[in-house]
């Protein structure tokens, strides 16, 4: 009787084992095919689209008239528009690479291009983060005519990034030796920005009036940028950039920053434009879509300091 008992068990594992067996060779040619599925709608949602970048901005005069010429990246195959301030101006279709190249008529007027990705159904499927600014140089007395070398400031400009100066009215930047203060960009809540060059490696401390307010250290291309929030305080003073080198002496840029109250429509009107034009400095201020403002501050190369402009704390 026992005997037989344990042969009904042995039986019943066999049993068992088979079917455990068959179903798992039913089932293994889904498997792949699953897993496959997982993998392609995790790298589907991980790609997504090229996003809508410039990579070269300039100026020329063609037939007597100024022109912006542009190029940039973004989706195969996609529609890019380009308006300024609400006004369309040209669109461009990008070719199998992505890549895609515009000529736009500039004259002699402000303009500020934005450029948006459509996809087949006219549908917007990206903005470009950055935005290109256009300002004519003045010809008013406050402002001296003989200081400007190029017709209009051209920059580039994104929402906490560095803004990229392509053309300035002053010809150039302050420089001292291998160092340049490029611009300088601050928000409503005096977060910071302050970006320059450097031939030589090394840090760039910064300085606002006497205090140090932190360093950076020199990037590729010798480019150098600080970003700080909650980081300036109104009124007028210099900031100033340090260039701090293992084996010589320390070398200095300083410029007369100001930093001037929100535009009173910045939470009614987005898009609004305002220039302040000084001899030596011009300050470009823009609402933010979703309120607020930025402003941009640049300086000509022969700007000039105050006399009694305090020395900064440089002890380590």
């Amino acid at each position: 009787m026992k005997l037989r008992v344990i042969w009904m068990i042995i039986g019943a594992l066999a049993i068992a084992g088979a079917l455990y067996f068959i179903v798992q060779l039913s089932g293994s040619p889904d498997a792949p095919d699953s897993a496959k599925s997982a993998e392609n709608s995790d790298t589907m949602e991980s790609g997504g689209i090229k996003p809508l970048s410039f990579s070269n901005v300039s100026e020329f005069v063609e037939n007597g008239r100024r022109r912006l010429r542009v190029s940039g990246q973004a989706e195969p195959g996609s529609v890019v528009a380009f308006q300024d301030r609400g006004e369309r101006l040209r669109q461009v279709r990008t070719n199998e690479q992505g890549e895609w190249g515009v000529t736009i008529d500039s004259d002699n007027k402000a303009m500020v291009i934005e450029a948006m990705m459509y996809n087949g159904q006219e549908t917007v499927t990206h903005r470009a983060e950055e935005t290109i600014f256009r300002i004519p140089t003045p010809n008013s007395p406050e402002v001296a005519a003989s200081e400007f070398i190029t017709p209009a400031l051209i920059m580039v400009s994104a929402p906490g990034s560095p803004t990229r100066i392509i053309q300035s009215p002053f010809g150039g930047s302050p420089t001292s030796g291998p160092l340049t203060i490029g611009a300088v960009d601050y928000d409503d809540t005096g977060g910071l920005i302050i970006s320059g060059t450097t031939s030589e490696a090394g840090r760039v401390r910064l300085y606002a009036g006497r205090a140090a307010i932190g360093e950076t250290r020199v990037g590729v291309k010798g480019r150098w940028n600080y970003i700080a929030g909650n980081m300036l305080p109104f009124g007028e003073y210099p900031l100033r950039a340090e260039l701090i080198r293992s084996s010589e002496n320390r070398v200095q840029v300083a410029v007369p920053f100001e930093r001037l109250p929100p535009l009173a429509d910045a939470s009614g009107n987005e898009g609004a434009l305002s220039v302040n034009f000084e001899p030596y400095r011009w300050q470009v201020r823009r609402t933010l879509i979703g309120g607020g403002t930025q402003s941009t501050v640049i300086f000509s190369p022969n700007v000039v300091m105050p006399e009694d402009t305090p020395e900064p704390d440089t002890e380590e």
